[in-house]
């Protein structure tokens, strides 16, 4: 094999495999550029006003929003903001209030913004490409229209203030994300037992006793009247069957009893119980 093929080879298996954008990526470039954000803010501020505002994924091949000036750090890094938009933060910078803005010369202010907004962008460079090789040493000015978007979508991260809230948009290259370690997922709990009351609830069920049976001639059963007494087939001591009623199926016997008395109502002690079916 050739030295070339081996490079070519060596280069292909530490390509990140490609998969799809989620909440947790934008998370973790955004977890990475606030840290990046903090540290430039410290160095000039004396008090913290920007943030990451948002992280959104945006599709493959969507071009960045139109407006702004826009930077570039190799392949999988690119910014846009508007450069005017930055003067209130430079005099800020400069421990002087926005009315001393008519007496700061532009010529004072236009380099100032453009050392903040450098550092800003070498700070983000540094935390974001770690290394990655589609990533530059740093960001460059970008030509007009040069804003096509990244092949495999990527990561909007919006930076701004309270009152700003859009001043920057930092777009990441998908390949950025792919970088990101992924841990095992947990293995899942089994799920705890479902306590016998818990899983059948309130729900009725219906159930009838038989009492006893009679046989009557169609006869008889025409000259039934009042104060007759009917005599079953059953005996006193012998058991009662319980059935257990089920929409679409015939009545089922569960268990056996014998009639009794509860204060003013018919009672069955139970006696056997039939064996429960299983599956």
């Amino acid at each position: 094999m050739s030295a070339a093929a081996d490079v070519s080879s060596r280069g292909a298996e530490a390509a990140p495999r490609w998969r799809p954008l989620g909440q947790a990526d934008a998370d973790w470039l955004r977890e990475r550029a606030a840290q990046a954000l903090r540290a430039w803010q410290d160095e000039w501020f004396d008090a913290g006003a920007f943030d990451v505002l948002d992280a959104q994924a945006f599709a493959p091949g969507q071009a960045f929003a139109d407006g702004g000036a826009c930077w570039r750090a190799g392949t999988s890094l690119a910014a846009q903001t508007e450069p005017g938009a930055w003067k209130r933060h430079a005099l800020a910078a400069m421990a002087l209030s926005a009315q001393a803005d008519a007496q700061v010369p532009e010529a004072l202010l236009a380099p100032l913004q453009a050392q903040m907004l450098d550092a800003l962008l070498a700070r983000l460079a540094d935390a974001l490409a770690d290394g990655s090789p589609g990533v530059r040493a740093g960001f460059e000015r970008a030509l007009p229209g040069d804003n096509p978007g990244f092949a495999a979508g990527g990561v909007r991260l919006r930076i701004g203030t309270a009152r700003d809230p859009q001043l920057l948009d930092l777009y990441c290259a998908a390949e950025l994300a792919w970088t990101r370690p992924l841990s095992a997922a947990p293995a899942a709990k089994p799920a705890a037992p479902t306590a016998r009351a818990e899983a059948l609830g309130d729900n009725p069920v219906r159930l009838s006793a038989v009492l006893g049976r009679c046989r009557l001639t169609a006869l008889q059963l025409s000259e039934l009247a009042v104060g007759d007494v009917l005599t079953t087939a059953q005996s006193l001591h012998e058991p009662i069957a319980l059935r257990l009623h089920a929409d679409g199926v015939a009545p089922r016997t569960i268990a056996h009893g014998r009639p009794g008395r509860a204060q003013q109502r018919l009672s069955i002690e139970l006696t056997t119980l039939q064996q429960k079916r299983t599956p």
